[in-house]
């Protein structure tokens, strides 16, 4: 079962409202130790996201110099973030948000790309519902190693559909297979389906093969 990001987040959220004074957020902020807050409006639909970084700005330089006409964008948002005082002006948008029925890989992903710790879940009409964070995500590998032991035979049974001599032993969520199939695909095949789990922190694929039919046919180059 694939885990969704409605399984992992937090739907107890702190938010600014667009309207939110500067020092309102960075106490907000410090206080219970977030490193953002999702921006809403009226309706509560999130409309950026203030973060730490933002805020950080104007202690950096509070009283920026005009910019030109060549300024580049990063420049000229930076400068509005220095010199704002409610949320609106000192947010970054559009936020990066997920619905609740992504998956926690995709979020993850997201997270990387986008160099975030936290994003926003919101519903079908972007109104917050909660939020996910990096460590929020690490729920994935909370499985007990005797239920991923019996998921992974589970899986080499079908994949070989039917009996199999392969061993399994699951330590920490480190999965060793050992033992015998006919084909190298097999093993291969195997080994990608298996680290896709959840729960699943490394697989160690000792899997021998009797035939070999993934090398090139004699005469190919």
């Amino acid at each position: 079962m694939t885990s969704r990001v409605g399984d992992l987040m937090s739907p107890r959220v702190v938010s600014a409202s667009e309207n939110a004074k500067f020092k309102e957020i960075a106490v907000v902020m410090r206080t219970n130790g977030f490193s953002a807050l999702p921006v809403v409006d009226a309706d509560h639909r999130v409309i950026g996201v203030v973060s730490d970084a933002d805020l950080v700005l104007k202690v950096e330089d509070p009283e920026p110099e005009e910019g030109s006409a060549l300024e580049s964008y990063r420049s000229r948002i930076d400068r509005r973030k220095r010199t704002g005082s409610v949320a609106r002006e000192l947010m970054t948008s559009p936020a990066v948000t997920v619905r609740s029925d992504t998956e926690a890989r995709e979020a993850a992903e997201l997270m990387h790309r986008h160099g975030v710790k936290r994003l926003p879940v919101v519903d079908g009409e972007g109104r917050l519902e909660g939020i996910v964070s990096r460590v929020d995500l690490l729920g994935v590998f909370f499985v007990r190693d005797d239920r991923l032991r019996d998921t992974v035979l589970d899986e080499v049974a079908r994949l070989l559909s039917g009996p199999t001599d392969v061993r399994v032993d699951v330590a920490g969520g480190v999965v060793a297979l050992e033992g015998a199939a006919y084909r190298r695909s097999d093993v291969s095949r195997i080994g990608h389906t298996i680290r896709e789990l959840e729960g699943v922190v490394a697989v160690d694929n000792l899997i021998s093969y009797e035939y070999d039919d993934l090398a090139p046919s004699p005469g190919t180059s």
